[in-house]
Formats: structure tokens, C-alpha cells, sequence
């Protein structure tokens, strides 16, 4: 009997709601799978995986990687499903509700299971699951979305990150103004109105957090305010002509429960995905961007500083980055200004539309590995 072949998505989980946020990173997931598909039986969403019971009986391969998971109630998925277990990170936020005796039975009967990060393989060696570090099936998409380098145009920042420093400050139950910073934001602004207010008018600068989800922050100021964030920071590195011409992106989104369909969604990843693959470069502090340019051959630059590597930082979930920020060539913020310990990103002083690069190469072992397991696994 021939089996199925389904792809894999993350359907936003919230049901009984019109709109939800969501990280379009987990769709760039799913197209890298699919090219892996001649033909698309089904979508099983992966937070409803263990509900997967056809009518016919008949088995379905389905490729499971990313962010495991938030439901770990319905964790282990259905018997019906088999499973390439690969580019798997298990959150610490729900490793022990994932890891109960019948998800390690599981994993084990499936394995060895690829991680993408280095925790998740120390995590599953300590429950005797037999494991390996896989990177991410990101990496493979330059299989079908890689650009020549001659036909590259644009520069993109995609949720690179910035700090964004409260104007007003609790004291006694009471929100007090931050006078410093206040009189240091009309200064900036008075010196540089004329760059503040064209990036202000990006959505971008309206929609930004860099504590993940949307602003719905309705202030008409705000936007500049971040702006000016932004542009303190990243003037500091990157030429003014370079950041007034850079398209900005973020990665979360407005679904529409009962409109948008994962066609919609995939699409609209997909989109992204060429969009990056024909830039000349991109900046982001998304792994979901980045490892997606390494696969396209698109120079990234990898944003970093304590908030995103650290397991305790606000923008990131504790373990999720380990091996994976080895491949990025990485410039860190720290103490107000940009510093890299990367040996051609520190030979630039200013990086304008001029500055040429080549990324590692070290990601690529990884990439020829998962192209060669996931086309064997859906032959």
C-alpha cells in the first residue's frame, strides 16, 4: 500500500478567536519541506497531529520539524503518521510534558531524531533517545529559491533588533516621565528629522516589538519614538543612505481565523522567502530569515546581543539558538555600540550598499545532509 504524503504546518491554536498573531517563521518551515513533496495530500497541523485519523486507513509520511510544542497535551501524534523526525527543537517550556514515557517511546521507535539545536540533543541523550544535531531544513532552500548573484537588488532588516527603552517609568504606582531620556530623544530628533520621519512612516516602525507578537500601541508618536531607537543604534554601523532605501519586515502577523487558509500562509512565506533570496542583502536577528539567506546564498548579517542569545532573554525561548549561531557571521550590540568579533564583518567601519561579503560555509554539510534524508524519506 502506497502511503500518503501530508505537509506539516502550524495552524495558529486559537480557536474561538477572529484574529490571531503569528510567526510567519513557522510557515518558511513548511515551505522548505514542501519541496520536498510531489504532491500534497493532506495538511496536518503539528498541534493536532495525535488527531489524525483517515478514513481509509492508510498511513501518511509527513516531515516534522520546528518548535515542539505548545498543545503537549496532544503529543505523541497519531499512529497513522509516519514521521521524519528532523530539524526538532523541544522547548524547555514544555520538555517534560513532551518527554512523558509514551512521547519518549515515540521518539525512540522513530528515531534517531534530528535536533536543530544543540540542547535538544543533549536533551533527548539524557532520556537515552537516540539523537543528532540536523541545523534546520531552511538551509535547503536554495533547492528551488536561489537567486543569481548578478540579479540580487534591495537590502532587507528583518526584525533586526533594537532596544526600545520605556519613556515613562512607575514610580509609586504613578507612570513619571524618564526626563533624560526624553530631552536625549528631542535632541536626535531635532538633529536628524528629516531620516526619524521617513522611517517612522514605515509600517514597520508602527507594528515592531522586540518582545515578539505586534505593538497595539495606538500613539501617534510611538512610531517615531522607535524610530528613533532604531536609528540611534543602527546609524552607528549602517550609512544613512542605506537604512532610508532598506525595506523592513517583521516576521509576525494578523491571521484572520476565518479567512486565511495555509495556502494563504504558505504563500505569503513563500513570498518572503523569494524576497530574501533576491536581496542583496539582509540584516535580522530572525533565525527564520537568516538560515533561510544562508540556504539562497543571500549575505545575512545576524544581530545579536545578551536579549538573544542569552536563555533568559525576552526575544528568545532558552536553548532554541545553540549551534545554530555558529553559521551567521554575527555583529553584537552591547553597551551602545556595535562591536563583531567575525573576521571580515570587523574590517568594515561603515556598512553601505557598496560593502560586499560572502557568508560561512559551515552550514552547507549540514544542508547536503537533510537534502539527502528528506528526499529519501519522501520518495
Amino acid at each position: 500500500m502506497t502511503d500518503k504524503k501530508g505537509l506539516m504546518t502550524q495552524y495558529p491554536c486559537a480557536r474561538g478567536r477572529a484574529f490571531v498573531c503569528k510567526n510567519i517563521g513557522d510557515y518558511v518551515q513548511s515551505v522548505a519541506s514542501r519541496q520536498y513533496i510531489d504532491y500534497i495530500d493532506e495538511y496536518i497541523e503539528q498541534e493536532e497531529a495525535d488527531k489524525y485519523f483517515p478514513a481509509d486507513k492508510k498511513p501518511i509520511r509527513l516531515i516534522m520539524n520546528g518548535w515542539f510544542q505548545w498543545r503537549a497535551e496532544n503529543w505523541p501524534p497519531s499512529e497513522y503518521i509516519k514521521p521524519l523526525l528532523i530539524s526538532m527543537h523541544i522547548s524547555p517550556l514544555k520538555a517534560n510534558q513532551l518527554l512523558t514515557p509514551e512521547g519518549i517511546e515515540f521518539l525512540k521507535k522513530n528515531s534517531p531524531v534530528g535536533c536543530r539545536d544543540l540542547y535538544t540533543k543533549d536533551l533527548l541523550d539524557k532520556h537515552g533517545i537516540p539523537a543528532y544535531f540536523s541545523a534546520c531544513v531552511t538551509l535547503t532552500l536554495g533547492i528551488k529559491y536561489r537567486v543569481e548573484d548578478s540579479k540580487r537588488n534591495g537590502i532587507c532588516f528583518v526584525d533586526p533588533y533594537f532596544e526600545i527603552p520605556a519613556l515613562y517609568e512607575d514610580i509609586n504606582g504613578q507612570k513619571v516621565l524618564n526626563e533624560n531620556l526624553f530631552n536625549e530623544f528631542i535632541q536626535f530628533y531635532a538633529d536628524n528629522s528629516d531620516v526619524i520621519n521617513l522611517l517612522a512612516e514605515k509600517p514597520f516602525f508602527k507594528h515592531y516589538s522586540p518582545n515578539g507578537f505586534l505593538d497595539r500601541d495606538e500613539n501617534v508618536y510611538r512610531p517615531y519614538y522607535k524610530a528613533f531607537c532604531f536609528y540611534k543604534m543602527y546609524s552607528r554601523k549602517f550609512s544613512k543612505e542605506l537604512l532610508l532605501n532598506a525595506e523592513y519586515i517583521t516576521h509576525w502577523l494578523d491571521v484572520n481565523m476565518a479567512k486565511d487558509t495555509n495556502d494563504d500562509l504558505l504563500n505569503y512565506a513563500e513570498s518572503l522567502v523569494k524576497k530574501y533570496a533576491a536581496s542583496k542583502l539582509v540584516v535580522t536577528s530572525r533565525i527564520h530569515a537568516g538560515l533561510p539567506c544562508l540556504g539562497v546564498g543571500t549575505p545575512i548579517i545576524f544581530i545579536a546581543d545578551e536579549q538573544i542569545t542569552s536563555e533568559n532573554g525576552t526575544f528568545n525561548v532558552p536553548g532554541r539558538l545553540g549551534g545554530l549561531l555558529d553559521f551567521f557571521r554575527i555583529m553584537n550590540f552591547d553597551n551602545g555600540n556595535f562591536s563583531s568579533d567575525d573576521e571580515v564583518l570587523k574590517t568594515f567601519e561603515t556598512i553601505d550598499d557598496n560593502t560586499v561579503f560572502q557568508n560561512k560555509d559551515s552550514w552547507k554539510p549540514y544542508a547536503k545532509e537533510l537534502e539527502k534524508k528528506c528526499e529519501e524519506f519522501m520518495k
